[in-house]
């Protein structure tokens, strides 16, 4: 009886770690901003990269259609969406704890809500989005239109243009623990 209980229980260990791995519920990167932007950790997971690496390879193919090109998505060009992905949701996390360290969420919600009303006015957006990126409007919310929002909102507050906005950013990635678990 001991013998079956053992492995019942390692069927189940196994199965679920099976599953957090065909889900990529797993870590990918993590990122611990500096301690005069607040000195928060974050966990990037694997399924939120490919997420975003999924969307810009859908955009990317779109726009290979329309233009009628022989071009074809490759595995370099899907590594390249991949690690700029990474890179995306890096900037991303450090945007969004200057955001919260200057006190503007309210703000970024208001522009967030008012550009999605924008959005949302235009006939046919939900269809466009699905076709152009792959997503619908609370993935386009949260991968496209919040942190554009939060990188307006931060460059206004800042008086900063996109320069300086991206060096400092480089500047914020230099001082924060970045840990990448995944190539």
């Amino acid at each position: 009886m001991r013998n079956a209980a053992t492995a019942f229980a390692f069927l189940i260990f196994v199965g679920a770690v099976t599953l957090i791995f065909a889900m990529q519920w797993y870590p990918a990167i993590l990122v611990r901003t500096a301690d005069a932007s607040g000195g928060s950790a974050h966990i990037i997971w694997e399924y939120q990269i490919n997420k975003v690496a999924d969307s810009a390879i859908t955009y990317y193919k779109n726009a290979l259609e329309n233009a009628s090109s022989s071009l074809q998505v490759t595995a370099s060009i899907k590594k390249d969406a991949y690690e700029k992905s990474a890179n995306t949701l890096i900037e991303n996390i450090l945007v969004q704890s200057a955001v919260r360290l200057a006190e503007l969420t309210k703000e970024t919600d208001a522009l967030v809500a008012e550009k999605i009303a924008e959005y949302n006015n235009q006939p046919n957006f939900g269809v466009a989005l699905s076709l152009v990126y792959g997503l619908d409007n609370s993935g386009f919310t949260e991968l496209i239109a919040r942190p554009e929002a939060e990188r307006e909102i931060l460059k206004t507050k800042k008086g900063w243009d996109d320069a300086a906005l991206a060096a400092w950013i480089e500047e914020e990635k230099k001082a924060s623990r970045i840990v990448r678990f995944t190539k």
